[in-house]
């Protein structure tokens, strides 16, 4: 696992659609001063449509360095904000599939997180979050953030976490609190987890037992969060800027609501968790929160 205060954090930059205000979405969930930032450009190797050139033109020969060029200059105007604000940077470019480069960069590297942030066009901001945003968010491996539009999100006043009851929810909590120094910082933990019963489950059993089951449910949510809340004050973080919140539903809905009704500036999940609702961290809640949480995600993998 990444060093949890080795301030680095590798930040993939699409030069063909750069988000203008990638440092001040960034400098919201993190201090940029002190920062090492290692920018990274991917060109995505077309071979087919490289060879298609190559029966008209001699251009293909120059694609490679043309792209490089132009990617210099962006990842420059970038690096120069980012230095401005007190930031270490670096630059790399690398080819090859997209999502694998960064992944393998990630992995190779020590780096706390990555953070990654989609473009502000519509129809690229889809394209982004769908093709590589949200491929990367569930198989890189440590933390990864997903920013969201400085100007729609704010300061970071506080951040829900959502836990499930697993290792890996607990974990994802810690690696946020360390990574994002948020003891430090004082800002507002909102720990939620979701007393879940299956709606097929509701649909065949007896009245009496799926009330037996939401009860069960209810009591394991509070145990959940009287074990989060220990480990968060053990952590530094004050006990007043702690709260305790369970939700009744569909945890991919429940957490995304968590965050719109607390404004958070921040979600944090675990992408595996080890409990019943194990396919929902997997599958419908990380995948839902990236797409549609209304702040900025953090998506933290064992």
């Amino acid at each position: 696992m990444a060093s949890l205060t080795n301030g680095k954090v590798l930040l993939p930059v699409d030069v063909t659609h750069p988000t203008k205000d990638l440092a001040e979405r960034l400098e919201q969930i993190v201090p940029l001063s002190g920062l090492k930032a290692h920018l990274l450009s991917v060109r995505e190797e077309l071979p087919s449509y490289e060879r298609l050139l190559a029966t008209v033109a001699d251009f293909p020969e120059d694609l490679p360095h043309a792209f490089e060029t132009k990617a210099k200059k962006v990842l420059d105007g970038v690096a120069e904000t980012l230095s401005k604000k007190g930031a270490e940077v670096s630059q790399e470019l690398v080819a090859g599939p997209t999502v694998a480069m960064i992944e393998r960069v990630a992995k190779d590297e020590d780096f706390s997180f990555t953070a990654l942030a989609p473009g502000a066009h519509s129809k690229v901001e889809l394209f982004f979050l769908g093709s590589t945003t949200l491929r990367v968010a569930k198989h890189c491996s440590g933390l990864v953030l997903v920013l969201r539009n400085a100007q729609e999100t704010g300061a970071l006043e506080t951040v829900v976490f959502g836990l499930d009851g697993s290792e890996n929810s607990k974990s994802a909590m810690v690696q946020a609190i360390k990574t994002f120094k948020l003891a430090e910082r004082s800002v507002k933990l909102v720990l939620c987890s979701v007393a879940f019963v299956p709606t097929a489950l509701t649909f065949v059993s007896p009245v009496e037992f799926i009330a037996a089951i939401e009860t069960n449910a209810n009591l394991a949510a509070e145990t959940i969060l009287a074990d989060a809340e220990k480990t968060a004050v053990d952590l530094g973080v004050k006990q007043e800027n702690i709260e305790l919140m369970t939700r009744h539903g569909d945890p991919s809905n429940e957490l995304l609501q968590a965050a719109k009704a607390r404004k958070a500036g921040l979600l944090v999940i675990g992408a595996q968790g080890h409990s019943a609702v194990e396919h929902f961290f997997l599958g419908s809640v990380a995948h839902r929160a990236v797409m549609h949480a209304p702040c900025p995600v953090a998506v933290v993998r064992s």
